[in-house]
C-alpha cells in the first residue's frame, strides 16, 4: 500500500475519505480502478461511463480529485475538461488524465485545458497510488488554507465591524458632550443619527457613504461648544447681534473637524458646515442652492429638524408627527430637498421605530435650540 511521509496531523485521514470519481467508458476499466482505489484505502470512490454526466456530477457532489480517460466515444477527456470548467468557478481541482497515447500532443492538450497530470496506460500500479495521493494531499492542504482563509477574513470582518460601532459610540459620546452645554442629555444625536442612515438608504445613497452619514451625523452641532453661555443658554428668542454668534457655530465645527483625511472626519465636517443651508439658497454660511448642497447636509436638516420639534423641551412641548411632518412638506422646496422629505415621509414608519427605540428617559429633562 502506498504511503505518505510526513504529513500532517489528521491529513492521512482526510486524504482516506477524499472524494473521487473515475470517468471511462469501459465497464472493466472501471472495475479494475475501484477495485485499486479502495485496496489503497480510499472510501468514497464513484464511477462514470458517461463523460457527459461529469460536470452536472460534480455540480451536485464537489470532488476532490477526477481520474479522467481521454479516449471515449461522444465526448472525449478534452470536451470533459472544457465543460467541467464552468463549474468549477476557479476552484483547484485536480484531474488526472488517462491515455494509451505514447505522443506528446494529446498529453499537452489535456494539460493546456486544466489537467493537473497524466497517467499513461498499462500503468504501473505503484506509480497511479503515488500521484494520486500526492495529488490528494496538495488538494487537501489547500482547502485547508481556503477554509484558514475564509475563517479569518470573517474574524477580521467581526473586528472591522466591532472598531467601525466603536468608532461611532466615541463619535457620539462626543457629540452628546458637546450638547450637555445646553442641557441636552436626551437621545437626541443617537436618533438623528440613526433616522439619517434610513433616509440615506432611501435615497439610494451607497452603503459606504450612508455608513459614514451614520457615524458622522452626531456632530452636526458640535460647534456650539465654542459658543458662550449667555448666548447659547438664553431663554427665548435671540437678538440679531446674538444670532450672528450663534450661527459661528458652523465655523467652529469646521474648525474643531479639521481637515482631516479619514473619510468620517471628511463627512462629518461637511455636515457640521453645510446643514444649515437651504435647498432655495437663504441658508448659511454659504447660501448654496438645491443639489449644491451635499446629499449628507441635507439629510442630516431634515432628520434633525424633525426629531427637535417631536422631542420635549423645558421651553416647548413635542409636537406631534404630524405636525411636524405638516413642517417639513410645507418647507419643502425652499428649507429642505423636497426629494428627500417625500422619501422621509414614506419611510416614517420606519423613523418612528426609532423615535420609541432611542425614547428619552422620562426623569432626564432635555433641552435643546433649533438653529434655522
Amino acid at each position: 500500500m502506498a504511503s505518505i511521509q510526513n504529513v500532517p496531523d489528521g491529513l492521512e485521514a482526510r486524504i482516506r475519505a477524499a472524494r473521487i470519481l473515475v470517468v471511462d467508458d469501459n465497464e472493466d476499466q472501471l472495475d479494475l480502478m475501484e477495485v485499486m482505489l479502495r485496496r489503497y484505502g480510499y472510501t468514497q470512490v464513484d464511477l462514470s461511463a458517461d463523460p457527459a454526466s461529469v460536470a452536472v456530477a460534480y455540480a451536485a457532489k464537489p470532488y476532490d480529485l477526477i481520474l479522467l480517460d481521454m479516449e471515449m466515444p461522444v465526448m472525449n477527456g478534452i470536451d470533459v475538461m472544457r465543460q467541467l470548467k464552468k463549474e468549477l468557478h476557479g476552484a483547484f481541482l485536480p484531474v488526472i488524465v488517462l491515455t494509451a497515447h505514447d505522443g506528446t500532443e494529446v498529453r499537452l492538450e489535456a494539460l493546456k485545458e486544466g489537467a493537473r497530470d497524466y497517467i499513461s496506460k498499462p500503468f504501473v500500479a505503484a506509480e497511479f497510488a503515488h500521484r494520486i495521493r500526492n495529488h490528494l494531499e496538495v488538494r487537501m492542504l489547500y482547502s485547508e488554507r481556503e477554509q484558514q482563509n475564509e475563517i479569518l477574513e470573517q474574524k477580521v470582518a467581526e473586528r472591522t465591524e466591532e472598531l467601525k460601532e466603536t468608532q461611532a459610540e466615541i463619535l457620539r459620546r462626543l457629540a452628546k458632550a458637546g450638547e450637555f452645554r445646553d442641557n441636552d442629555t436626551g437621545n437626541h444625536v443617537t436618533r438623528v443619527s440613526h433616522s439619517c442612515r434610513a433616509l440615506a438608504r432611501a435615497a439610494g445613497v451607497d452603503a459606504h457613504l450612508t455608513e459614514l452619514i451614520y457615524m458622522a451625523s452626531p456632530l452636526h452641532d458640535i460647534g456650539k461648544i465654542g459658543v458662550p453661555d449667555h448666548i447659547l443658554l438664553k431663554k427665548g428668542r435671540l437678538s440679531d447681534e446674538e444670532m450672528v454668534i450663534m450661527r459661528q457655530h458652523v465655523d467652529y465645527g469646521v474648525e474643531m473637524l479639521g481637515n482631516h483625511p479619514a473619510p468620517v472626519l471628511q463627512v462629518a465636517c461637511s455636515i457640521a458646515q453645510h446643514h444649515h443651508e437651504k435647498w432655495d439658497g437663504s441658508g448659511y454660511p454659504h447660501s448654496l442652492v438645491g443639489d449644491a448642497i451635499p446629499i449628507e447636509a441635507r439629510i442630516v436638516a431634515i432628520a434633525d429638524v424633525f426629531d427637535a420639534l417631536t422631542s420635549e423641551r423645558p421651553y416647548k412641548v413635542a409636537w406631534t408627527v404630524e405636525k411636524s411632518i405638516g413642517l417639513l412638506k410645507e418647507n419643502a422646496g425652499s428649507h429642505f430637498d423636497p426629494n428627500l422629505v417625500r422619501l422621509f415621509v414614506d419611510i416614517l414608519p420606519e423613523i418612528e421605530a426609532i423615535r420609541e427605540r432611542f425614547r428619552d428617559p422620562l426623569d432626564m429633562p432635555a433641552q435643546s435650540r433649533v438653529t434655522v
